[in-house]
């Protein structure tokens, strides 16, 4: 397949929750792919896993982790960070050394992807104020985002995307009415722009938001909640039986905000996070990629046509019906140009007129769905509640503060936890009873089973 060329990017962020746990893995999660298979870059907060575990691909992504050293209290993974680029772009993309296990930076060239600068662009997770990890930190976060920040856009532009778990309301993330004409200030003095207002459905403001806006005055990032296309009401991003909130934020450079095509906040789905959306936005750039080196799920382009000894008469026979002849002496008066639009089109038009003929003459295979790989204890009842959350997960986000609305989502919510527990330990159970008896019966099926249960 010939190169072709791209005009923007597509990006997302979400906080997982986790991305495995013994009763489910997104990573081979058929809802969860879907969702994601549309980006070019995606980037994970919260992945809950360490180094050992191996992800280097997700879908048609190449992974790449930061994760946290295993807690002393309970022998778990918390936090961790992942950046999914996609194969056609990934030897334009560099992955930067990090110096926090809660920041990751990574570089996008400016002459592959069409910027005027080299794009730093970094997912950041800023655990709770209180929690426990946080108050153990010998460097506060914030303070590490501030200088790797301000190192970064001496370099290039910057984007910033993740779960701050700080509150802005809609406070102004620049200088109002920031002017130099009366005040002695150096020439090279950059005034802030006198941009859109941003809104937000969050009203509170707290010391965690006061400090990300500090961030973005001083390094002049804008934040793209409540500003551009998509979001122009601020939709809340994190939803707890304590209430919502916007706390995941996507913030760029102030001279690249006009390239931001739009911003969206997804509906809250709880079968992809425990309590947070996926924030979505494209970018406009211009570059090459090599359709081979993509990984795309392509269907089966063949027509399936069956051929037997008859086939070769009802083809030439269906070539002199009238419709057929009609597109044969268009095509044959058509003007070809030298050039490859022209002959591409040409082309197409070629092949419709045989696969219309073939169509009114010869007998086709029927195509079969190829069928999703599903976990063996995933049954009916599981798959009816799951669709009955989602559906229920999107009149939530609809209605955060209705507490009939929110007390009927959170009993659904724990009644599918508590049933997809139970049919998993009701597997596992009968894959124990049957290895009673199959050890000497039964070998070949004794180890199949016992590599079901390391599933």
């Amino acid at each position: 397949m010939s190169p072709r060329t791209v005009t923007s990017l597509k990006m997302c962020f979400l906080n997982l929750g986790g991305l495995m746990n013994k009763e489910g893995n997104k990573t081979d999660d058929p809802l969860f792919l879907n969702k994601i298979d549309k980006y070019d870059l995606a980037f994970f907060a919260e992945t809950h896993i360490g180094y050992e575990s191996n992800i280097h691909r997700i879908g048609p992504f190449n992974c790449y982790n930061v994760c946290r050293p295993k807690t002393r209290a309970n022998n778990r993974f918390f936090g961790g960070l992942a950046v999914l680029v996609k194969k056609n772009i990934k030897p334009y993309v560099k992955i930067l050394k990090n110096t926090c296990t809660d920041i990751m930076w990574i570089k996008l060239e400016k002459d592959f992807f069409g910027f005027q600068k080299d794009l730093y662009m970094c997912v950041v997770y800023n655990p709770p104020s209180m929690s426990s990890y946080t108050q153990g930190l010998d460097r506060d976060i914030t303070e590490c985002l501030e200088q790797e920040t301000a190192k970064y856009m001496k370099m290039g532009n910057v984007l910033l995307c993740g779960d701050f778990n700080a509150r802005i309301a809609n406070s102004p993330d620049y200088i109002l009415n920031d002017d130099q004409s009366y005040l002695p200030l150096f020439d090279n003095y950059p005034i802030d722009k006198q941009i859109l207002k941003r809104q937000s459905s969050d009203t509170t403001i707290d010391s965690r938001g006061k400090s990300l806006l500090d961030l973005c005055i001083l390094n002049q990032l804008r934040i793209l909640n409540g500003r551009v296309l998509g979001d122009v009401f601020g939709k809340y991003t994190c939803y707890t039986p304590n209430g919502s909130s916007v706390v995941d934020y996507v913030m760029v450079s102030e001279s690249i905000l006009d390239q931001i095509l739009y911003f969206y906040v997804h509906n809250f789905m709880p079968t992809i996070s425990d309590c947070h959306c996926i924030l979505e936005w494209e970018m406009s750039s211009k570059f090459t990629v090599d359709d081979n080196d993509c990984n795309i799920n392509m269907f089966d382009k063949s027509p399936n046509f069956i051929w037997s000894d008859e086939s070769p008469t009802n083809f030439q026979t269906a070539l002199l019906l009238p419709d057929i002849q009609t597109q044969i002496d268009t095509f044959n008066k058509s003007i070809i140009k030298e050039s490859q639009s022209s002959v591409d089109e040409a082309a197409a038009e070629l092949s419709h007129i045989f696969l219309s003929a073939a169509t009114n003459s010869l007998k086709r295979n029927k195509l079969r769905n190829k069928k999703i790989k599903t976990k063996k204890w995933f049954d009916g009842d599981l798959y009816h509640l799951r669709n009955k959350l989602i559906s229920y997960g999107k009149i939530y986000s609809k209605f955060p503060y209705d507490p009939l609305v929110r007390g009927h989502y959170y009993k659904l919510n724990k009644q599918y936890s508590k049933l997809r527990k139970f049919k998993y330990k009701e597997y596992k159970k009968s894959l124990v009873e049957q290895l009673q008896n199959l050890h000497d019966d039964n070998p070949k099926s004794y180890w199949k089973l016992i590599n079901d249960l390391k599933k």
